[in-house]
């Protein structure tokens, strides 16, 4: 998880952009479609191009409108829930839309579906949980993310174009699949692990 003085960083340096696309007349949830659609053309891009490292900064590029629209938010003065919930959903398909066009150029199926999986229960565990017991976001930091997987994923991406480096027959993007594999089930373990905790100390039974 982000440390909260990155995060707080992080959302000085979208205001201006935000404030810019307010201007515009774009709403929060506009912004959050955008975004979306930035990086379903990307991914469509991929495929046709196979070119890895320039895709890895066009999403790069789109991903920040899922900063950004919460940034527009705030400023605008239209923070709701709805506009949680649909950048919650968007982020699920710009996210399984990324690793399944990757998975198609690379042929890494089996890490990609594994990483895919656990990407959804880590969201899916967190979900589940707030059904069973009032639950607050804050009360989730926990290792692989979103902002973390993502990161960690692009930039393995990214190093096994440029670093044609093979560590037992294999190159830096598999091994980087290999990894995020451990740490995303390890997340989703710590995830349930929390929500049991939570839900008796509340007084559901378990």
């Amino acid at each position: 998880m982000l440390p909260s003085h990155s995060k707080a960083a992080c959302s000085r340096l979208c205001e201006p952009p935000a404030r810019l696309l307010v201007r515009l007349g774009l709403s929060p949830s506009a912004i959050t479609l955008l975004g979306l659609l930035l990086v379903i053309a990307s991914c469509v891009w991929v495929l046709a191009t196979r070119q890895l490292l320039l895709f890895c900064v066009l999403v790069t590029a789109a991903g920040l409108f899922d900063v950004l629209d919460g940034a527009a938010a705030r400023l605008s003065g239209r923070v709701t829930k709805f506009g949680a919930y649909l950048d919650a959903v968007c982020d699920r398909y710009a996210e399984a839309a990324v690793v399944l066009s990757v998975a198609i150029v690379t042929g890494y199926w089996t890490l990609s579906v594994i990483v895919l999986a656990g990407a959804m229960l880590v969201s899916y565990t967190k979900a589940r949980a707030a059904m069973e017991a009032p639950i607050s976001n804050l009360e989730w930091p926990d290792l692989m993310e979103r902002a973390e997987r993502s990161a960690v994923y692009i930039a393995g991406l990214a190093a096994g174009q440029v670093m044609p480096v093979r560590l037992l027959g294999r190159d830096l993007f598999w091994w980087t699949l290999a990894l995020l594999s451990v740490l995303i089930h390890a997340t989703v373990l710590q995830r349930i692990l929390r929500a049991r905790r939570l839900i008796a100390s509340r007084g559901e039974r378990v």
